[in-house]
């Protein structure tokens, strides 16, 4: 029989929300530098707009008075125009690259459309800031959770929103943060022993970026009981039948690259075509940091640990990504996240705790 939750490490939440906090401070006040250096007073610089974005033309009808840079601009003008039509796909769709795939990852959309109310401009863009925000703070707090629940220091929650992954994500408005968050959100109920919370909330991760699934997959082939292979397969499930909708509603994306190859081929084409050239450095910093990072955690704690597999399977991922993903700072540093963050817990975490060991087993 399975302890309940009075067997598990007793979690220290003063500690882990201190330390959460300042994390989520410095994040705040590392982007209040640089949008005040590029973007000035104007919160429109947290969508990061261009004039031959796909958003343009939405961006240009909620703010006339704003001259956006030239180019394509980033991810974050997308987002916005999932949130501004939260429930109308084809109106969206106007306003997206490849409608099926941005409409894929819906949630950060709708989490702010609804804490909005429905507005638009402004309004609706400082609630995708909150939602994102909301999201870094929900993975600080888990980060902190697992590794205390481990036998690890607390001060693992202010790692988290440190983060390249977590500074860009946040800066131009993108969901990988949020989806990491909630997805260690998930692992921390699941080890807590709440596994019906647990399933609930990588549901709504996989909604946010479904290659988190990555980490459910990762956590059954530690754990194999029925119930974290519920962790993946209803995850899994739902972003199927969101996807399967998805393709009866719309048409099929035309333009979309493919951002997986052979492996190690995206790191043979990073180095060759983008860092040798002395750019994306900060991406190739991320990208190899990662790999050198998880690849010490997994040979110090092995597969063993309750992370090994979760961790292995992130470092798999990297090795067969393409080169715009791989090399680019936006990219590169937002991909190597959860190798980042469960690397760090694995090494601080050389011994979990037997009662948490014997809960996992069946």
């Amino acid at each position: 029989m399975n302890p309940d939750n009075d067997s598990l490490s007793p979690i220290p939440w003063d500690q882990i929300i201190r330390f959460s906090l300042l994390g989520v401070l410095a994040l705040l006040a590392w982007i209040m530098v640089d949008v005040a250096r590029y973007g000035g007073s104007n919160p429109v610089s947290l969508i990061q707009p261009g004039t031959l974005g796909p958003s343009s033309e939405l961006i240009r009808q909620d703010f006339p008075e704003v001259q956006q840079p030239e180019g394509l601009g980033l991810d974050g003008q997308q987002y916005y125009a999932i949130a501004r039509h939260p429930t109308d796909l084809e109106t969206a769709s106007r306003s997206l690259d490849n409608p099926r795939y941005r409409l894929g990852r819906p949630l950060l959309g709708w989490l702010a459309s609804t804490v909005s109310l429905g507005a638009s401009g402004v309004g609706l863009i400082w609630a995708l800031f909150a939602v994102g925000l909301v999201g870094i703070a929900a993975g600080s707090i888990a980060s902190g959770v697992l590794s205390t629940t481990w036998g690890g220091p607390p001060w693992v929650a202010a790692l988290f929103p440190l983060l390249p992954g977590a500074w860009w994500s946040l800066r131009v408005t993108v969901s990988d943060a949020l989806a990491l968050g909630l997805a260690l959100c998930a692992i921390a109920l699941f080890v807590r022993n709440r596994h019906v919370a647990a399933i609930a909330v990588a549901v709504l991760a996989v909604l946010a970026k479904e290659p988190v699934v990555l980490l459910f997959i990762g956590w059954w082939l530690y754990d194999r009981t029925k119930r974290s292979a519920l962790m993946v397969g209803i995850p899994a499930g739902a972003i199927a039948a969101w996807t399967a909708y998805l393709a009866w509603r719309l048409p099929p994306d035309s333009q979309r690259a493919n951002d997986l190859g052979p492996p190690f081929l995206g790191l043979v084409e990073a180095f060759r075509d983008v860092w040798s050239q002395g750019n994306e450095l900060v991406g190739m910093a991320a990208t190899l940091g990662g790999l050198a990072l998880g690849g010490f955690a997994l040979y110090k704690r092995g597969l063993r640990h309750p992370l090994g597999w979760v961790l292995a399977l992130q470092l798999g991922f990297i090795l067969v990504m393409g080169v715009n993903p791989t090399s680019v700072n936006f990219g590169a540093t937002r991909m190597a996240m959860p190798a980042m963050i469960t690397g760090v817990i694995m090494v601080l975490t050389p011994n979990p705790s037997a009662a948490i060991e014997e809960e996992l087993r069946p």
